[in-house]
């Protein structure tokens, strides 16, 4: 890929005042029929991993409906260098409002909405009340943790590069063209479409973006013998431009702040 300019996320912040007083704390979820883990995890901002050790499921195997399940604060998993913002959007409730209603129209869970309000998932929210929605930043994060571990990566290394590459933000767009979280060229996912998913990605929606990007640097770990570093270069810069002019300053400034994010605390 060629060098593209990043932009930096600013952090977000919020404040709201909970609806109304809490009957019930929303800090479980009961199965429903069709429910996966996978899915139940990408609702609720976590990850499959985080929701079997906190419920101690061993080896998981089919769900039961009914069953009752304890969701982990999402917030806890986001990496350190995402987590010092306050992931909240907004919502002031108008007249007719539930929480069902507000949590499809953010395309988050009932439970992960009362939840993050400190309310009942069947309270009535008064009109004009202020209502905190769990945030972008942790439904990305559920989402690059679910892709990495498809695709058999470190979650790490996907959200490292998302984060220098776009900020997480599905909406970039660079000069060249790049598009999305992992800033896939469109002709870049049309390659990885044929050649690595079998299928065809729309590098426009989140998912098949980040499919895109991580099947591209799980080929690139394959070509360059598992070597990070070598591998993020040929993410940033192109191996045919490696091969020619040698490393850009830009591509060695790239593939140090991706080892840094990468770093353990």
């Amino acid at each position: 890929m060629p060098p593209r300019s990043r932009l930096a996320l600013a952090a977000l912040g919020a404040t709201a005042v909970a609806a109304a007083p809490a009957a019930v704390m929303a800090s479980t979820y009961v199965v429903r029929p069709g429910d996966t883990l996978t899915g139940i995890a990408l609702r609720h901002g976590s990850s499959v991993q985080a929701i079997v050790e906190a419920n101690r499921l061993g080896n998981p195997g089919p769900l039961r409906v009914g069953q009752l399940l304890e969701i982990p604060d999402p917030s806890r998993s986001l990496p350190s260098y995402v987590s010092g913002s306050q992931d909240l959007d907004s919502y002031t409730v108008v007249a007719g409002d539930t929480l069902w209603i507000i949590s499809r129209r953010y395309g988050v869970d009932p439970t992960a909405l009362a939840r993050a309000n400190g309310l009942n998932v069947n309270a009535g929210l008064p009109a004009g009340a202020q209502i905190q929605v769990p945030g972008r930043l942790v439904r990305v994060n559920a989402l690059l943790s679910h892709v990495a571990q498809q695709v058999g990566l470190e979650p790490a290394l996907v959200k490292a590069v998302a984060w220098l590459e776009s900020g997480w933000r599905q909406d970039l767009v660079s000069p060249t063209g790049a598009v999305g979280l992992m800033q896939v060229e469109p002709y870049t996912g049309e390659w990885v479409s044929q050649f690595l998913a079998h299928r065809a990605l729309n590098v426009r929606t989140a998912e098949d973006n980040v499919t895109a990007g991580a099947l591209l640097l799980g080929h690139l770990l394959w070509m360059h013998e598992g070597d990070t570093g070598r591998a993020l270069a040929a993410y940033y810069q192109g191996d045919a431009s490696i091969g020619e002019h040698g490393l850009f300053l830009d591509t060695q400034q790239y593939q140090r702040a991706v080892l840094d994010l990468m770093a353990p605390e």
